[in-house]
């Protein structure tokens, strides 16, 4: 039988919350809000710092590479794990070590003197990464209350915001500072660490609302919890493998396609990544307004729509197109990872672990799947099949539950 969440848990963002207790409740938020900033932002940051590694220490690109991939795979398969562990018995210290050892791991590899020891930092980076996701992604959901999905939006706002301004500031460290700038990358980690501090008897407070029942949540060992998950994983990957192919192969089409200037392609990018991160705040509370269905089949359409646009105009039309491309994109993520939790109320840490990890994982692959069609059918073919995926996740959208209690319509 599902139990209550505790009064102590109701919601943050609630029409009260412009009493004092309701007010101290968004403190913790905040305080993961920032840390989740301050290790993406690490994590994005080592693409920038390639090129000083190619140089140090003569790789060629399969080395380098191997850096980021090495990163990434630590991070896909050690979120579920740790997701595991926090199910058992929640650790909100793992927020403040995880975020700790990213972003010390990360900031080292520069002053590191061989390659190896460069592969050895990113794998304590990524597992640090993996260890704060979870164990944050469960500290948010027990403070959040019945507005789990807004709470969620606000999280992984922090994220893409983190992954948008890493390179940003790691660029900026190193041409005005050289290769020892990029130590400056700490700062952002000890302010945001400092701040999970200074909440850290907060979140013992909530330690074990996490791991408990949750109102209106599926039976765990239901077939159809089952289903409904795996279902949820397969629309978060391709979903994912939409952002991560723009992001991929945009530089490359209009590269080798057009005659824009490396600047205008740059401002592509960057606009497809800085309006995801105003994507993920407005996916819960639109959800939470018109339904996760409806939020979900919209944003597809939109989606659609806009990638049509981009890739048959240019100049200001073409930036508009992209920005509303990357907000609509991402809407759908917290939406998703809320409703994974809600099929699986007594693993909310594995939850999260696994659809973290499976965005990491999913982009990995699929960027390497369409890169390899790209050599065979050509980069125009595989632009056109990337702008079409939202038709498919539209049509997956059609089926999702607006509860868990609601599986029959996938049975």
């Amino acid at each position: 039988m599902a139990t209550q969440v505790p009064a102590q848990t109701q919601p943050y963002l609630s029409d009260s919350a412009a009493s004092p207790a309701a007010g101290a409740r968004k403190l913790p938020l905040f305080s993961v809000f920032l840390a989740h900033i301050s290790v993406d932002m690490q994590t994005s940051s080592l693409t920038v710092l390639l090129p000083l590694l190619l140089a140090s220490f003569g790789l060629n690109y399969s080395l380098a590479a191997l850096i980021v991939s090495v990163n990434n795979l630590v991070i896909a398969v050690a979120q579920p794990l740790f997701g595991i562990v926090g199910d058992r018995k929640p650790m909100r210290w793992l927020m403040f070590a995880g975020a700790m050892l990213c972003g010390a791991a990360m900031v080292s590899v520069t002053l590191l003197p061989s390659y190896w020891l460069v592969l050895v930092a990113v794998v304590l980076s990524g597992l640090g990464s993996a260890a704060f996701h979870p164990e944050g992604l469960s500290a948010v959901r027990a403070v959040s209350g019945d507005k789990s999905a807004s709470g969620t939006s606000f999280f992984f706002f922090g994220g893409n915001l983190g992954f948008a301004l890493g390179p940003f500031l790691a660029t900026l460290l190193i041409a005005a500072y050289g290769t020892p700038g990029a130590l400056g990358m700490i700062v952002p980690t000890l302010l945001a660490t400092g701040a999970l501090f200074l909440q850290r008897r907060a979140f013992g407070a909530h330690a074990g609302v996490a791991g408990s029942r949750l109102p209106g949540a599926a039976t765990p060992a239901s077939r159809r919890a089952f289903w409904l998950v795996v279902f949820l994983l397969a629309l978060i990957a391709v979903r994912s493998l939409i952002l991560s192919g723009l992001q991929t192969f945009i530089p490359l089409y209009f590269t080798g396609y057009s005659d824009l200037s490396k600047e205008r392609i740059g401002a592509m990018v960057s606009a497809l990544i800085f309006s995801g991160a105003f994507g993920t705040l407005l996916g819960g509370p639109l959800s939470e307004r018109i339904g996760r269905r409806n939020t979900l089949c919209l944003a597809m359409l939109v989606v659609l729509a806009a990638l049509f646009i981009f890739l048959r105009s240019e100049g200001l039309a073409q930036l508009i197109a992209i920005s509303l491309a990357g907000a609509f994109i991402t809407m759908p993520w917290p939406i998703s990872v809320v409703m994974v939790q809600e099929a699986m109320p007594n693993n909310v840490g594995l939850a999260g672990g696994l659809t973290l990890g499976l965005a990491y994982g999913a982009s990995g692959l699929g960027v390497s799947l369409l890169g390899g069609l790209a050599d065979v059918v050509g980069l125009p073919a595989v632009m056109t099949l990337i702008t079409l995926l939202p038709i498919l996740v539209f049509f997956m959208s059609l089926f999702v539950p607006e509860r868990p209690g609601a599986q029959r319509h996938m049975s």
